[in-house]
């Protein structure tokens, strides 16, 4: 677990370094987020934590990366699910960049996270069997659509439920969390790992920041990423581990924001609304609106994903 604990520690201290002094150049230059009817803060806010938390990752995956070439040798940029996931994240911050600086459309933004999602296939990052009490079933021509579709999901479910301060930090961590647990317990430590840690790292060292009331917000560049993070390796989750993870394992650890997207989609065709279209009535808008406090919203919020990543874990014992 060497490996996995120095991405983490780099990423957190990254993180924790190049978040205030990106809150700080934003701020300068005017690259906030601005308040309106749909959102909860009441006062403009930096938008660009998610920058801060994509360097630390890499700087976490880096820092791993150059201890393995001491310790454990056969880890390299290479291993297993590597290439797909760090290419992907890469990407996916880059699009999120896109957004948070100059804005994209909806439809523009969802053609690029399955542009992305596609190259993740072709890299080597597929679902190609489903695990569970019925065996083993070959997913064939269904594996590229229904990867891409789980990729898609969770980025958007993931970008969706970043509506209040700390919430998709914290509902993050728990799914990272369950994933991290999973993984680990095979044995042998999956080259994933170190993207998991650092991930987590990077999130923790801006959660500081971001917690009520936030000094700087992650934007569409950190909710992006930690939806495709989640997505891609609950992907490796399930395809490498020798015990068979069932598919709706890291369904249940993303649960909370897979649930709010789901009942967002449903509830604007049933009155005909556009499902692009944002609203003001996801589950944090309904806690507010039932007289909760932004922290205690949170609060409840972190701990319903925190079970259902606890759950998830069950699950494949």
């Amino acid at each position: 677990m060497l490996t996995p604990a120095v991405a983490f520690v780099a990423a957190l201290v990254a993180s924790a370094i190049l978040t205030p002094l990106i809150r700080g150049a934003a701020t300068e230059r005017g690259l906030l987020d601005e308040p309106d009817e749909r959102k909860v803060h009441e006062v403009a806010i930096p938008r660009l934590g998610g920058v801060g938390i994509v360097a630390a990752l890499f700087v976490g995956v880096a820092g791993a990366l150059l201890v393995a070439t001491r310790v454990e040798p056969s880890l390299t940029i290479l291993s297993g699910d590597l290439p797909p996931i760090l290419a992907g994240t890469a990407l996916i911050a880059g699009v999120g960049i896109i957004d948070d600086l100059r804005g994209m459309r909806a439809r523009v933004k969802l053609l690029a996270q399955v542009g992305i999602a596609l190259v993740a296939v072709v890299l080597g990052l597929s679902l190609d069997r489903l695990d569970g009490p019925w065996g083993s079933i070959s997913l064939g021509a269904w594996s590229v659509p229904l990867t891409v579709a789980w990729i898609v999901a969770v980025i958007n479910a993931v970008n969706l439920i970043d509506g209040l301060d700390g919430l998709a930090s914290g509902v993050s961590l728990t799914a990272m969390a369950a994933l991290f647990v999973i993984a680990s317990s095979g044995g042998a430590e999956p080259p994933y790992l170190i993207v998991l840690a650092g991930c987590a790292g990077a999130v923790i060292g801006f959660l500081p920041f971001n917690l009520h009331p936030a000094s700087i917000i992650m934007g569409d560049t950190g909710a992006m990423l930690l939806g495709f993070v989640i997505s891609s390796v609950g992907v490796s989750v399930t395809q490498t581990l020798p015990s068979g993870v069932p598919p709706w394992v890291p369904v249940i650890a993303v649960g909370l924001p897979l649930t709010d997207t789901a009942w967002a989609i449903l509830r604007r065709l049933a009155v005909g609304d556009p499902i692009f279209v944002p609203d003001k009535r996801h589950i944090h808008h309904q806690l507010l609106a039932a007289g909760l406090s932004q922290r205690v919203v949170m609060l409840v919020l972190w701990g319903v994903s925190a079970a259902l990543g606890v759950l998830a874990v069950a699950l494949t014992r």
